[in-house]
């Protein structure tokens, strides 16, 4: 993971100047393929945010069982330069989570430790953990649409960021794209074909979506990124 935070200024800027919706800004960042640095770009622009943000930033990684943002800060390549992350706060907020497990159990669903939010270092940032261990082995996690949940969010922050998986590998940010201020595409520009850009616009317009730009990642070979903006 690559803190991208000086190429996403223009970015941020650009993002901070739409309307908020109750409270708060949310963005998505997504991607057509696997691969396309999407994760590196939310976590650098939430870190971004969180050095404007007069509340809280959370970092919401929709990837529930890789819990690949939080390692990120916990123990991988952000966790020396950020401080690691802090004790667990509940991120259910007293509504109804984004996520269902099935087949239901209000077991695994009670309490505190199934999905938290932890504070990263020092920083407005926080960041979220599922807590897959609390899973049976017969359980599965279906991201759902819930606006309660994210407009609570809202109400508790400056900024709501999202790392939704690649399309390709499951459509659980279109589940929620409707209920989200923008979602960013983020595209490998070396790579990835406009089709493939295309058909994700469409699909992300079609959930009701609104698509909030373009994001070059890895220009010609390298880890720079820039900025486009569709709308």
């Amino acid at each position: 993971m690559k803190d991208l935070r000086h190429d996403l200024r223009d970015l941020y800027r650009a993002l901070a100047q739409t309307p908020a919706t109750e409270g708060g800004r949310s963005v998505m960042f997504m991607s057509a393929r696997a691969g396309e640095g999407v994760s590196s770009i939310a976590a650098s622009f939430a870190l971004l945010a969180a050095e404007q943000a007069r509340r809280a930033v959370w970092l919401v990684d929709l990837d529930l069982k890789r819990n690949h943002l939080f390692n990120a800060f916990a123990v991988g390549p952000f966790a020396k330069v950020f401080g690691g992350v802090g004790p667990p706060y509940s991120a259910a907020l007293k509504t109804q989570p984004f996520f269902a497990i099935e087949p239901e159990d209000p077991d695994a669903m009670s309490g505190l430790g199934l999905f938290t939010a932890h504070r990263v270092g020092d920083t407005r940032l926080m960041v979220t953990q599922f807590d897959a261990t609390r899973l049976k082995p017969n359980h599965s996690v279906r991201i759902r649409t819930q606006p309660a949940y994210w407009a609570t969010v809202r109400s508790a922050t400056d900024w709501a960021v999202i790392d939704a998986p690649a399309l390709e590998l499951a459509g659980a940010g279109l589940a929620i794209t409707s209920q989200i201020d923008r979602t960013v595409i983020v595209v490998r520009a070396d790579d990835t074909s406009p089709g493939d850009v295309d058909t994700l616009r469409r699909e992300i317009e079609a959930h009701g979506g609104r698509v909030g730009g373009v994001v070059l990642s890895r220009q010609q070979g390298d880890a720079r990124v820039a900025d486009r903006f569709a709308r």
